[in-house]
C-alpha cells in the first residue's frame, strides 16, 4: 500500500447545489483547516464544478454556500415549482425559443467569489471541471497543470470555465471560450467519479488500492414514472416537471455509484439525500425560493449529523494532502 489518495467528487444539480455547499462547511468546520486541503484531486460538474473550483481556490466553504444562497434568486428566479397545466406550460415557453435564464448574475457570484482575472493555472490544488466541447463535438475536461502535457488549460480564466461547466441546454446560454462552444458536463459526467479516478490513475500514477473518493451529490438520485403519464410522451411530457432532465441526472448518478462500489469498495462515500414526493413538488434545479433554500439546507443538516462520525469519513477530513506539483505556470 503507497500514500493515501483523497479525490472530492461533486454532483451537479443546479440550485440544488445547495445542499452540496451546505454539506461541505460543515465539514470544512469538523476537519478545521480549508476543505481543499484534505483532498489531492478535487472534481466538479455544473454547479459542483462552481463549488469545485471555489474550494481550489482556498475559498471558505461558508462564503461559497452563502453565494449560492443569497442569490439564488437573481440567478434564476423568485417563482415556486410550477402547479399544475397552466403553470406547467409557461414554463416550458419561457425556454421554448431562448434560454430561460441569462449568465450575467452567474458570472457576477462566480467573480466576486474567485476574481475575474484569475486563472486556472492560478489555483494551488488540483481540479478537473467536465464540459462539452460544442465545437469539437468532444467532451473536455479542464485542469489544472497537473501533468506535463496539461499546458493550455492553465491560461484560461475560472470565470469562464466555471461558466462552461454550468451552461445547461436550454437554462443558460452555451457558454464560449477562445471561439469555441461549451455545454454544461452534466450532458456526459454529472457525477464526476469515474473521471476523477481515471485522472489519478492514469495522470498521476495512482495505485487503485490507494485512493479513497468522497462523493457528493445534490438530492436528485431518486426518479419514477407513473403509468397514469401514458407512453406516448413527446417534448412536452418529457419536459414537464423536468422530467427528461431528472432520469438523465439520476440514471448518471447510479451507474456510477455502482461501478465506484465495485471498483473502490470501502474506500468510495456517496453522501447524499432523498427528497421526499412532497419536497419533490416544491423542489427543481432552478426553484430558489426561501422554502426551497430551507428544505435544501435541512436535507444537508441531516446528511451531515448522521455521517459526521463515521470514521471512514473521518480519515478523509483527517488526511492532508501533499502540496501538489504543477508543470506550468501562467505566463
Amino acid at each position: 500500500m503507497g500514500e493515501r489518495f483523497n479525490i472530492l467528487s461533486l454532483s451537479g444539480g443546479g440550485f440544488l447545489g445547495l445542499y452540496s455547499a451546505t454539506l461541505l462547511t460543515g465539514l470544512e468546520d469538523a476537519a478545521g483547516t480549508p476543505l481543499a486541503r484534505c483532498f489531492d484531486l478535487l472534481a466538479g460538474t455544473s454547479v459542483g464544478g462552481i463549488i469545485a473550483l471555489g474550494l481550489a481556490a482556498e475559498k471558505p466553504v461558508a462564503k461559497i454556500e452563502e453565494a449560492i444562497a443569497s442569490n439564488g434568486i437573481a440567478i434564476f428566479s423568485d417563482r415556486p415549482s410550477p402547479s399544475g397545466g397552466i403553470g406547467s406550460a409557461l414554463d416550458f415557453w419561457r425556454s421554448f425559443r431562448k434560454p430561460k435564464y441569462q449568465a450575467d448574475a452567474l458570472r457576477s457570484v462566480i467573480e466576486s467569489l474567485v476574481g475575474a482575472k484569475t486563472k486556472i493555472g492560478d489555483l494551488p490544488h488540483r481540479v478537473i471541471v467536465p464540459a462539452v466541447n460544442l465545437t469539437k463535438g468532444l467532451p473536455q475536461l479542464f485542469k489544472t497543470p497537473h501533468h506535463p502535457s496539461f499546458k493550455t488549460d492553465l491560461h484560461l480564466r475560472v470565470v469562464d470555465v466555471a461558466l462552461a461547466t454550468a451552461a445547461a441546454p436550454t437554462y443558460f446560454p452555451i457558454a464560449e471560450i477562445d471561439d469555441a462552444l461549451f455545454a454544461d458536463g452534466g450532458l456526459y459526467a454529472n457525477s464526476p467519479d469515474l473521471l476523477a479516478v481515471h485522472e489519478a490513475e492514469h495522470f498521476l500514477g495512482q495505485r487503485i488500492d490507494d485512493i479513497h473518493l468522497l462523493s457528493i451529490g445534490t438530492t436528485t438520485a431518486q426518479f419514477s414514472f407513473a403509468h397514469a403519464h401514458g407512453r406516448q410522451l413527446g417534448i412536452w411530457g418529457w419536459s414537464r416537471d423536468q422530467r427528461l432532465v431528472n432520469v438523465i441526472i439520476a440514471s448518471q448518478q447510479h451507474s456510477v455509484n455502482y461501478m465506484m462500489c465495485h471498483r473502490l469498495a470501502d474506500r468510495y462515500i456517496r453522501l447524499d439525500a432523498i427528497q421526499s414526493k412532497e419536497q419533490e413538488r416544491h423542489l427543481a434545479l432552478d426553484i430558489a425560493t426561501e422554502a426551497a433554500q430551507k428544505t435544501i439546507r435541512g436535507l444537508a443538516s441531516a446528511t451531515l449529523q448522521s455521517s459526521i462520525n463515521i470514521p471512514l469519513l473521518q480519515h478523509f477530513l483527517a488526511h492532508r494532502a501533499p502540496p501538489p506539483a504543477f508543470h506550468h505556470k501562467v505566463r
